[in-house]
This record gives C-alpha cells, structure tokens and sequence, in this order.
C-alpha cells in the first residue's frame, strides 16, 4: 500500500488512528492545523504538516510532496454547540475544507479515500438504525457532514477512487479535545468538590471507545481490497446519560451527586442515537473490544496528577 494521508491526524480519533498504522509500519503523513491536535500524541518520526483545509496551496503542496495512495479524511469541526454558535466557520472548514482536499488529490487521486462523518446525517428516531435509514439530519453539523458525504461519492465516481464513509457514532477515551458528556463527567469529578453538574439524563448514545474506533477504520482502509460504500462505527449499545453516571459510581465505588443544569440542556436534541453495526462486521469482522466501564475506569484513574474526589 502507497502512503496513507490522514487529515485531522493529531487529534482526537486521528492520533490513535496514526499510532496503529504506523505500528503496522504504514508510511503515514499527517495534515493538522493543531487547533485540537497536539504533535506530541503522534509516533515518533511521524512527518505531520501543520496544515489548514481551507489554505488551498499549502494543502496542494503538502500532497505533492506526499501523493498518497490513501486518504483518511478526519479534520472537521464536530463539537455541536460550537458548530451552531459559529455556522459559517463550521461550513467553511467540513464542506469547503473537504471540497478543497478533493480538488487537490483530483490530479492523482488516490486509490481510497476514507471519509469520517457521523451519525449526526441520520432522522431523530428511537432503537438501532442501519446504513439503509435515508439521512434526515437535524443540526447543522449533520448537514455539514453530508455534504461532505455527497462530495466523496461524487469524487469517487469521477475519478475511480474507492469511497467509503463511515458513520461514526459517539466516540470517548483519552485525549478527548471537546466537552462532550463523558469527558465532562471525568473532568467534574476530578476538579473540585460539589455535584457533578450536566444536562438531560435521559437521552440515550451509543458510546465507543476511540482505540475501537480507530481499529474500524484501520479494517475498513486496509481489508478487504474492494470494500466501499457507507458503514456505522459503533457499540450497538444504548446508555443514558443516567447510566454513565451510574457506572461511573460503580467504578469509583461512592455515589456521585448530580444536578441538572439547564443551560446545559441543549433545545434541540435527540432522546437516542444507535448504531446498527452489523454491515461493519459482517465486512470486516471488527466488534469493539473496550466496554463503557472499561474506558471509564480507565479515563477516572487516569488523573494526570489531579486527585479524584
């Protein structure tokens, strides 16, 4: 396999992406404004352009100098409430910044390109929804996110490259760059004392752990060799925000007080997202390996030095 380019490479999802191709001596390049990535979560001798999406003649030369034989497309604006309090920016960086890539990749387009959007394109329903649920987002981040979708399947028609999107559902572990409910929930309770403070307990997500994560796309750019289409990336599980604080006493072996905030409570949500992996595993085999408790005790005795309370 040629170079794997991975946008977005030293954030989130990205970071732990590279760590595993590289300790599967791929040949990865990563682009990264670092405006949530940071250089030292990636391998040593990891070559990483300090890239913005929307710096169209930065980002030609950088795949110039590295013409990939593979893209892993993950650089995006992706936190909800930052995405409504800044629409144009957000529009900018996940439609424009994603049209940008493929007008520079379109001289020698690759052979894959692997698009990371989100459950976030699918209509607000109760129970397990399948890649065949027609998208019906209901924010702009969903909006935004196919869009991009629309642009990789037209790019992949084009040009012969083999699309693949996968529709990532909720994402937690370490190095977590946005205050999404788990990362806030570890992050209370490891500040000072007093109640846990969030939003509606009630709404429902299917959490998986980044590692899990990051191992489907590895299985989905790499095997088998004519995968393509569009595929969910999750646990299958449904948890309330109640849970999660009701397994983070479990593993903290104490109660964990709660009060709702309701400036926390978006006005607009879903009361359940969850995937219905089973096109992901029936393809690639994967299933997640790391349970809710696992990352959660994981993530609560992690403190970095700040003792938990």
């Amino acid at each position: 396999m040629r170079r794997i380019v991975v946008t977005g490479g030293a954030g989130f999802i990205g970071s732990h992406l590279v760590e595993r191709l590289a300790a599967a001596g791929k040949d990865v390049v990563v682009l990264d404004d670092l405006s949530r990535g940071r250089r030292e979560w990636l391998p040593p001798g990891t070559k990483l352009y300090e890239v913005d999406l929307r710096d169209g003649p930065a980002l030609r030369q950088a795949l110039a100098e590295n013409p990939p034989g593979t893209v892993v497309h993950l650089a995006a604006m992706h936190y909800i409430p930052s995405v409504e309090n800044a629409p144009t920016l957000a529009s900018e960086i996940n439609v424009s910044g994603t049209r940008m890539l493929l007008d520079a990749l379109a001289p020698d387009p690759p052979k894959v390109f692997v698009f990371a959007s989100t459950a976030a394109v699918y209509p607000d329903r109760a129970g397990p929804i399948a890649e065949s649920c027609a998208p019906a987002p209901i924010d702009l981040y969903g909006r935004t996110k196919l869009e991009g979708e629309r642009l990789i399947d037209k790019f992949a028609v084009e040009t012969g490259t083999r699309g693949i999107v996968a529709r990532i559902f909720n994402v937690i572990g370490t190095r977590e760059t946005n205050p999404h409910v788990v990362a806030e929930v570890v992050e209370q309770l490891r500040g000072q004392a007093g109640p846990v403070r969030l939003g509606n307990l009630q709404t429902r997500r299917d959490y998986t752990d980044v590692r899990d994560v990051a191992a489907a796309l590895h299985h989905l750019l790499t095997e088998p060799p004519d995968t393509a289409g569009t595929f969910n990336i999750g646990s299958e599980q449904s948890t309330s925000v109640a849970d999660l604080v009701r397994t983070a006493e479990a593993v903290l072996g104490r109660p964990v007080e709660v009060e709702v905030e309701h400036r926390r409570v978006r006005a607009q949500d879903r009361a359940e997202l969850v995937a219905d992996a089973t096109l992901l595993r029936k393809t690639t085999g994967w299933r997640p390996t790391r349970s809710l408790r696992e990352t959660l005790a994981e993530l609560l005795t992690a403190a970095e030095g700040q003792p938990l309370r």
